[in-house]
């Protein structure tokens, strides 16, 4: 009876064993799912060392990390301070200079002895810048000194007549056109007269009488 019993006990034992064998070679380790992984671990026959196998990496799943989103700061703008337009420079304007112009003989001061009584163009005979000088009594004046110049430094002189054309003088000119200026001088060459502007033209003759004043 107790052989029996001991015989039932092995047979039990070795359907155990083997079922767990079996088991083991079928059946791979089952992790225990927790808050925290753990690695899986296989029951290997025969109570050797469990096998370590590979566990899978920790994934996270999109959007599992928190981003903090980055806020732009404005940066304050100092207000533009307004340029006042510049001030208007006063201008100074130009002072008129006087000028004096020199050529020619400088009249004595006070009255002149002579003046224009005629001046006048007369085309029936060219050539000749002419005339007469008188006294204040209206009789030719003999030996006055007079002197024709233009701007360019010719210069003539002549005397007026004595009788029987007391008075009377000519200045034979030339073929060409041009400005003169005629002048009655005393016996030191200072003007006792005007200046008279002629205008002289080839094809007639210029008149200028003179009559003392003085």
């Amino acid at each position: 009876m107790a052989f029996f019993f001991v015989l039932l006990v092995m047979c039990v034992g070795a359907f155990a064993a083997f079922s767990a064998l079996t088991s083991g070679r079928e059946s791979p380790g089952v992790a225990i799912e927790s808050g925290t992984p753990m690695e899986a671990t296989g029951t290997v026959p025969g109570g050797s060392s469990p096998v370590p196998t590979d566990t899978p990496a920790e994934t996270h799943s999109p959007g599992s990390e928190l981003s903090t989103p980055v806020v732009p700061t404005a940066t304050p703008v100092p207000p533009s301070t307004p340029t006042p337009p510049p001030s208007p420079t006063p201008s100074v304007s130009p002072t008129a200079t006087e000028t004096s112009t020199g050529p020619g003989p400088v009249p004595p001061s006070g009255s002149y002895q002579y003046r224009v009584t005629r001046d006048e163009q007369d085309c029936n005979k060219g050539g000749i810048i002419g005339g007469s000088v008188y006294d204040a009594g209206g009789n030719g004046l003999a030996w006055a000194n007079l002197r024709l110049y233009n701007d360019f430094g010719w210069t003539g002189s002549k005397q007026s007549e004595g009788p029987p054309q007391a008075g009377k003088y000519e200045f034979t000119m030339g073929s060409e056109a041009g400005l003169f200026h005629l002048v009655i001088l005393d016996n030191d060459g200072q003007p006792v007269s005007p200046a008279v502007d002629v205008y002289y033209d080839p094809s007639c003759s210029q008149g200028v009488d003179w009559e003392r004043v003085q």
